[in-house]
């Protein structure tokens, strides 16, 4: 018998290592621009990551999914300068530094909520554990008052929008970087919004494989 897809809210500690992997790939084409060296990315995505505000699909003994959501006063991924001191000369790590704030710059109202990073584990795509930590993200969101999820994706990832439109997200505006991120693979990021509607919607919190 298949193993089942569980969905939880709190990530145990023996999984920390596989998590830092699955969001440096969530973050690859935009932590590209910033901190080429994938070995200095992962100390700084372990230092960084809030992992008490995220969504996890648990598969036996092995991470399948990842999410990371931030609400107002409450981000899910926080780069600190004293970090990025400890892998780069100070005017180096203070240039990383503005350049993940400016990445991170988002103003978020009472009553909404961001998806800030969603990655499945590249053996497990196309068993909708996507899909499920998704619907189980907008099913917490709705049971617990918010109006509305906002999300953004580069625009060369094309099965993350073709799924996040599937489920009900529209865009709300593109922005346009051309030649500046074209060589981390990605030339603009798309701004999602999905309003919420308990009545409209409802899921599981498992699946099976």
């Amino acid at each position: 018998m298949a193993e089942k897809i569980e969905i939880v809210r709190e990530l145990p500690e023996k999984f920390g290592v596989q998590a830092a992997e699955l969001l440096y790939e969530a973050f690859r084409e935009k932590m590209r621009v910033v901190i080429s060296d994938k070995a200095k990315a992962l100390k700084i995505i372990r230092a960084a990551a809030n992992y008490e505000t995220g969504f996890y699909a648990i598969h036996g003994k092995r991470l399948a999914g990842i999410a990371g959501i931030q609400t107002k006063g409450n981000k899910y991924f926080n780069v600190k300068f004293a970090d990025l001191l400890d892998e780069f000369c100070f005017f180096s790590a203070l240039l990383k530094l503005i350049r993940f704030k400016l990445e991170s710059l988002s103003i978020l109202k009472n009553g909404e909520m961001e998806i800030v990073a969603l990655s499945v584990k590249k053996e497990m795509r196309g068993k909708n554990i996507g899909t499920a930590i998704m619907n189980e993200i907008i099913w917490y969101a709705e049971q617990n008052g918010y109006r509305g999820l906002k999300l953004t994706v580069v625009d060369t990832n094309k099965g993350a929008l073709r799924l996040y439109k599937r489920i009900g997200f529209r865009i709300t505006r593109i922005v346009k970087y051309g030649f500046i991120t074209r060589s981390a693979g990605f030339e603009a990021v798309i701004h999602m919004y999905r309003n919420l509607q308990l009545k409209e919607f409802n899921t599981g919190t498992g699946m099976n494989t």
